[in-house]
């Protein structure tokens, strides 16, 4: 009877194991030709990555989230989306290729951007638009941007929040016919995205925009405090002195100001706890909103396995505010995908200085986690839909509606005789940090498009959701190959 041999220990080859966890498979596009592709999911070391193959240009790694617990915690905050009243196109090729939005979009609009001009009276290198003083840029048409705004109608019937932008919407001549024809529609609230070089040279403009109506706020572009930080991210050294005189010709007519943070690892990642107490110090700012660099547009300077992510902005505002605020302040917002974004809110009490914030006063994870709030029955409505009021894009810092929403969901009664004096005390004592990192070629997830509520209107009236706008669908003006020949505007 034959007998079979066995093969000595030291021979047998043994499995060699993985260096990531595959936990998703979705769709992305070839950070070269743009192509929709499959991409994987993987864990490696605690962070999230993104690995993909394109036929022609082969294989990309990109890095999405540096903390994987955090990736995995915040997924249970993701809630139904609403249909909009209306769709600008169908279902053919399958999402990203039906951009407008189609039937199979999955949240109507909560922030509309329109931009208005191509044209801006800086250069920044990190400008995603491309946009520059330049020869070859246009203006829109009023007749262009009417088209849009009633697009948004019949889409959201009233829209929540329209930002404008560009380019550097300030520099279009119509600017204030601009924001009269905004006014004059049904949008509840309008955001400026603007430099502030402008409201820094004229306190006339200043009280112009404030003249439009009370509902603009001002979302003002501000990187830090060191000169380095301005050359490099604005190409400007001496910026620094400019915003502050924008921040003060705006205060002196009352129009509200959330700052805006570009932050670029390595350059300015130090200065995030830097501009949040300056944000806490300065009255007239209501809000802080921080944008880790996305490389689309012009600046090519971008390493994608190591640059800041949610999560890194979130760890330092803890340890560079001394803790003031704690890692467990921030939730993700619902209406979109839960890892596009992040937010707090918080009150310094005037007169005794203490400082709490919304997740310390209420239990926000047992209102915002709507797969587990669909189990329990007891859970105060008036509770949820404030935080759902307030945990949204539509959410603008310094409103009214901010500040009923932050009152209501901790249970603040108001004297409805003195309303209004009882409002302004909280807003003036509110403040609201969001975190909102956009995707770009090499991290593009179709899933965050499918439920992005932050929607590019454009000419040919179609609402296109930002990062898929910026990562496909932007026209070649934005181009450095155009070889634009600047100007001074």
């Amino acid at each position: 009877m034959a007998t079979v041999s066995k093969v000595a220990e030291k021979d047998v080859q043994k499995l060699k194991v993985r260096d990531s966890i595959f936990i998703n498979l979705t769709r992305s596009i070839c950070p070269e030709c743009k192509g929709t592709i499959d991409a994987e999911v993987l864990v490696r070391e605690n962070k999230v990555y993104m690995r993909k193959r394109c036929p022609v240009h082969g294989w990309f790694e990109a890095l999405i989230f540096s903390d994987y617990e955090m990736y995995r915690d915040f997924e249970r905050y993701n809630k139904p989306g609403d249909i909009p009243l209306e769709f600008q196109t169908t279902v053919s090729k399958g999402c990203p290729e039906d951009c407008g939005l189609c039937p199979e979009h999955k949240q109507h609009t909560c922030l509309a951007i329109i931009e208005i001009t191509e044209l801006c009276n800086m250069k920044c290198s990190v400008c995603y638009a491309s946009s520059a003083p330049a020869k070859g840029l246009h203006h829109k048409s009023l007749d262009d941007i009417r088209s849009m705004i009633n697009t948004l109608e019949r889409s959201e019937g009233v829209a929540n929040v329209v930002m404008i932008s560009g380019g550097e919407p300030t520099v279009h001549p119509e600017f204030l016919q601009i924001l009269e024809l905004l006014q004059e529609a049904n949008v509840n609230k309008i955001i400026i995205n603007s430099n502030g070089l402008k409201f820094a040279k004229s306190e006339k403009f200043c009280q112009a925009v404030a003249a439009t109506g009370e509902d603009v706020t001002v979302y003002l572009q501000f990187d830090g405090f060191d000169r380095n930080t301005h050359e490099i991210i604005r190409n400007d050294p001496d910026l620094l002195d400019k915003k502050l005189q924008a921040i003060e010709n705006l205060k002196k007519y009352n129009t509200l100001i959330n700052l805006v943070m570009t932050v670029k690892k390595g350059v300015n990642d130090h200065e995030i706890g830097k501009v949040v107490n300056f944000m806490h110090e300065t009255p007239g700012i209501t809000g802080l909103t921080i944008q880790p660099f996305f490389a689309e547009g012009r600046f090519t300077d971008y390493d994608p396995m190591d640059h800041t992510t949610m999560p890194d902005v979130i760890k330092a505002i803890a340890e560079q505010t001394e803790n003031m605020y704690e890692q467990s302040d921030f939730f993700p917002i619902p209406c979109p995908y839960p890892h596009c974004s992040a937010a707090t809110f918080s009150y310094r009490d005037p007169k005794t200085k203490e400082f709490t914030t919304l997740s310390r006063l209420v239990d926000v994870e047992d209102y915002l986690d709507f797969f587990r709030n669909t189990v329990l029955p007891d859970l105060d409505k008036e509770v949820l839909d404030a935080l759902q009021s307030i945990f949204s894009f539509s959410t603008v810092s310094g409103s009214h509606e901010m500040a009923e929403g932050f009152c209501n969901a901790c249970g603040i009664e108001f004297n409805l005789n003195e309303i209004q004096d009882s409002l302004t005390h909280y807003l003036e004592n509110l403040k609201m940090i969001t975190i909102k990192p956009f995707m770009n070629s090499w991290d593009f997830d179709v899933r965050r498009i499918m439920k992005c509520c932050v929607h590019q209107v454009t000419e040919d009236n179609k609402l296109i959701p930002f990062c898929a706008y910026n990562a496909i669908y932007r026209q070649g003006y934005q181009s450095e190959d155009m070889k634009i020949q600047l100007d001074v505007l």
